[in-house]
């Protein structure tokens, strides 16, 4: 049986057709945040927190409108191909505030695009937990929101899962419980189609499909204009990181002509921005032995540039070791980009000179882990190099206004404690030269489709004491760099809070991290009253923790 919770749905009062072939996301995967994608990452948090912070962005602003003005792009990419196949006549793309005017008797299968339904990806799983009240995560809530339309109830269509969160639904043992016939792991040009077909055909089709890899040839441009005008210009990556889906997938670059199409069909349909989809935009193109082809990817961006109606380029990933190649890359693309850039003063007064981002995986300091997970990742050097790498590159970068958005991960399959004090010894690195950068720490998560996605999922109370203080380095470099004005109200927040609550939900393994996230002093009489504090807080829970913390804020003073 399929749950139910329609509260606040649009309910359907009378009988419609509808259309044969409905294809939607989620709320909050169908928004644009305002051309802020790294916005989205607050659909990770809880939703009782997310939700209040993110509430302009999510309903649809047209309603009158049945068809989506922009849809992630993914389902743009179906949509594409379903159109081509059955006719437009037969399929829509519509928001979830117009459900109800879609989907009717006559309705056959609604497809549902994805990226992390059950609040399991790696930036959900590390801060949904850790902040841990407010519910689940709002991309979970979303989802359950949308699966369970009163629409979807009440016609019963067959239901199709797709994009890369589809596994989280199996895994979590959820299908049956959201009356999914379907769900479509992977690349969907050599199979949707035929998929398609059988369902609407009655045939029997597995509850869990995983496609085959397409050719380059077989991919088509979308026909309307997808979220934050994304605009596909590479697929795949090839440095084999076994943690990751996206770099198993076959590398190729998108001519120009293809590219541009795509841009125009953004542009035309109303997106003031066009957001450059790739695993690595400095591998466009690229040589043998991932060599970067700089005239081409300067060739490319200029083109976009240029485009009449592009007015913000965004960047989605990249990696470190082509600039290092050739630094010539970033002084030809800033003069380009940094005129088209949301990361300004006009568009932010916390920004005090414009900057450009894009998000790079740093993942860890040790050469061990480099070498055992991510042999590639440093390509054409070596991994033995990675921590001189990696400052080198954020140099490179920092030297030409770029501020890029840096995951790093904990947690992984086998990490010792001399890997993870190698992670911290890179951050340091970092934070001694002055690297201008937004850290992003993870822990490990499993993926379907990586190398290790049969791996042990890992979570904050299974992290140990040096692997918290990754994760509060990292912050507390977020804080200096980017908020120092607030360094005095937040850093006690977040340690106080730690101390009501999340050291009952985490444990004290991470309390010296908090501590050190704080800001307060790594002196051995505060070291000495946070372990008298532990030894309260166990017995006597938290009006003795309450005095303790002042006993440490008058300490910290002295």
């Amino acid at each position: 049986m399929m749950v139910c919770c329609m509260l606040g749905q649009n309910k359907p009062t009378e009988e419609i057709d509808g259309h044969p072939i409905v294809l939607t996301a989620s709320r909050a995967e169908m928004s644009d945040y305002d051309y802020n994608p790294f916005l989205a990452f607050i659909c990770t948090f809880p939703k009782g927190i997310s939700n209040r912070i993110l509430r302009k962005y999510l309903p649809e602003i047209e309603t009158d409108d049945t068809p989506a003005k922009f849809a992630p792009y993914g389902l743009r990419k179906v949509e594409a191909l379903l159109v081509e196949e059955f006719g437009s006549d037969q399929v829509i793309v519509s928001h979830y505030d117009s459900l109800h005017k879609v989907i009717g008797s006559k309705t056959k299968l609604v497809c549902i695009s994805t990226m992390d339904p059950m609040g399991l990806a790696f930036v959900s799983t590390t801060y949904n937990s850790l902040i841990g009240f407010g519910g689940e995560a709002l991309n979970q809530a979303e989802f359950k929101r949308l699966v369970t339309h009163p629409s979807i109830i009440r016609y019963q269509p067959k239901v199709i899962v797709g994009g890369a969160g589809a596994w989280q639904i199996r895994d979590s043992g959820a299908q049956e419980e959201f009356g999914i016939d379907v769900l479509f792991q992977g690349e969907g040009e050599r199979d949707v189609v035929p998929i398609f077909h059988r369902l609407l055909n009655g045939e029997e089709v597995p509850k869990y499909y995983k496609a085959k890899k397409p050719d380059q040839e077989e991919v088509l441009p979308i026909n309307n204009a997808a979220c934050y005008g994304m605009t596909e210009i590479m697929r795949g990556c090839g440095r084999g990181c076994q943690f990751c889906s996206p770099t198993m997938r076959t590398r190729y670059s998108f001519p120009i002509e293809h590219i541009m199409e795509e841009v125009k069909t953004n542009i035309e349909g109303g997106s003031k921005a066009i957001f450059t989809a790739t695993e690595d935009m400095f591998l466009y193109n690229s040589k043998p032995r991932f060599i970067p082809d700089r005239e081409k990817i300067v060739e490319l961006y200029r083109s976009i540039a240029s485009y009449p109606g592009v007015e913000y380029i965004l960047l989605s990933h990249a990696s470190l070791a082509p600039i290092i190649y050739d630094p010539r890359i970033l002084e030809e693309l800033t003069p380009i980009l940094i005129e088209r850039t949301i990361w300004s003063p006009e568009r932010s007064r916390h920004y005090k000179k414009p900057f450009i981002s894009v998000e790079v995986g740093i993942e860890t300091g040790s050469t061990r882990l480099m070498n055992k997970y991510m042999k590639g990742k440093a390509r054409p050097y070596s991994v033995d190099d990675w921590p001189e790498l990696v400052v080198q590159g954020i140099g490179n970068m920092n030297d030409n206004d770029w501020w890029p958005l840096c995951t790093i991960m904990t947690g992984q399959p086998d990490e010792t404690e001399d890997d993870v004090i190698a992670t911290i010894e890179l951050v340091d690195d970092l934070r001694a030269n002055n690297a201008k950068m937004f850290y992003t720490p993870v822990v490990f998560v499993p993926f379907e489709e990586a190398v290790l996605g049969d791996t042990k999922r890992i979570d904050l109370e299974g992290l140990s004491e040096l692997q918290w203080e990754v994760i509060s380095r990292c912050w507390r470099n977020n804080m200096d760099i980017w908020r120092p004005d607030t360094n005095g109200l937040y850093g006690p927040m977040f340690f106080f809070t730690h101390w009501f609550y999340a050291r009952w939900r985490h444990g004290k393994k991470a309390t010296i991290p908090m501590m050190h996230l704080a800001g307060l002093p790594d002196s051995s009489i505060l070291l000495k009253t946070i372990k008298k504090c532990d030894t309260l807080y166990c017995q006597s829970g938290l009006g003795d923790v309450g005095g303790a913390i002042r006993g440490i804020v008058q300490r910290s003073e002295k």
